[in-house]
């Protein structure tokens, strides 16, 4: 009886240890922005086509190609293909559906939006290779070996807007603005998938030696060529 009685009491304690186990895990690789539906993704980026061609005929000023580029990117792009599946060889082009890899998820969005760029060549190049392609050398910056608490606080006298960062092997986007400051990447740590972050609490970001930003919605000659567009 005795034996039983510690037989049944082990097994309850292993299905304790497991059921804390995947909520431990359910917790480490949940996203906590919404899912949208991605049935709406095409209309989304015929939207940001058609705000393209409307801005084109209004010859408007380098500002406003910003605002507009930045919302493009934060609204109707990046929370779509938030929870994303990564991948180290992933190359998917439609959010949900497949897996992406760090590089691959700048470039698709990107040529998405409608910046005229070689998706798969750009992908998988060195990120500060990338990040030169893109940017001038005036809206590139260096930020190693500093804390993470001293790299944001960079971020923010750099200004406002939306930056491509290149990490020891790793990319993504930065959004710096009045309200938050955001590291949106495929993430190969948990939760192995695309996550919108606080730099704050950047895990990938803080373990990175090496950080390059480049930013991409002050450069002159990059949101030229998202208002020429790749059709």
């Amino acid at each position: 009886m005795k034996r039983g009685r510690k037989i049944i009491l082990l097994l309850l304690t292993l299905a304790t240890l497991v059921g804390a186990g995947v909520l431990v895990w359910k917790k480490l690789t949940s996203v906590n922005e919404p899912i949208l539906d991605v049935r709406l993704y095409p209309s989304e980026l015929d939207s940001i086509r058609q705000t393209r061609a409307l801005l084109k005929n209004k010859n408007v000023s380098v500002a406003i190609l910003k605002s507009n580029f930045i919302k493009a990117m934060n609204t109707r792009i990046f929370p779509y293909w938030y929870g994303t599946e990564w991948d180290f060889n992933g190359t998917t082009q439609f959010p949900q559906k497949g897996k992406i890899a760090c590089g691959y998820f700048v470039t698709t969005t990107l040529q998405q939006a409608g910046v005229p760029i070689n998706r798969v060549k750009m992908a998988q190049c060195a990120s500060e290779e990338m990040i030169r392609s893109l940017t001038s050398k005036k809206n590139i910056h260096h930020l190693s070996g500093i804390s993470l608490y001293e790299f944001e606080n960079k971020l923010k006298k750099l200004g406002n807007g939306l930056y491509i960062i290149g990490l020891d092997n790793h990319t993504g986007y930065l959004l710096i603005d009045d309200k938050q400051n955001y590291f949106i990447h495929a993430s190969g740590w948990f939760p192995f998938k695309v996550v919108r972050q606080k730099i704050s609490e950047s895990d990938v970001l803080a373990r990175s030696k090496y950080r390059v930003v480049g930013k991409i919605s002050d450069d002159d000659f990059f949101l030229k060529n998202w208002l020429k567009g790749s059709e």
